[in-house]
């Protein structure tokens, strides 16, 4: 009996871990502030488009965690979710992070 009870736990954390990690397709869609040289920006994304303070929306990629802005590959940025509300956007050419927040809806 503390087998299956073992086994059906473990089963039961496995399956939990997975679904309870959206994938970053899912989770960068909304409105995000990040600063730049002191000033603030807001970047509303949707599934397919980013547009920045308000200027014309550039469309986007992303495969996995890369993220390709415009289809410039000199845009490309590997992002990352330490939480739903907060996302890191790494240049992989300059090793520069840039942190953004969530903006509440």
């Amino acid at each position: 009996m503390m087998r299956k009870t073992g086994s059906i736990l473990l089963t039961l954390a496995m399956l939990t871990g997975c679904v309870s990690t959206p994938a970053p397709a899912d989770l960068i869609v909304g409105t995000w502030q990040s600063s730049l040289a002191g000033f603030t920006l807001t970047s509303i994304y949707t599934s397919t488009e980013v547009a920045v303070d308000g200027h014309a929306a550039l469309p986007y990629s992303l495969d996995g965690k890369t993220l390709t802005l415009g289809g410039d590959t000199g845009l490309r940025r590997i992002i990352s979710f330490p939480s739903r509300d907060e996302m890191v956007q790494l240049d992989p050419m300059t090793n520069t992070r840039h942190m953004f927040t969530r903006v509440a809806e």
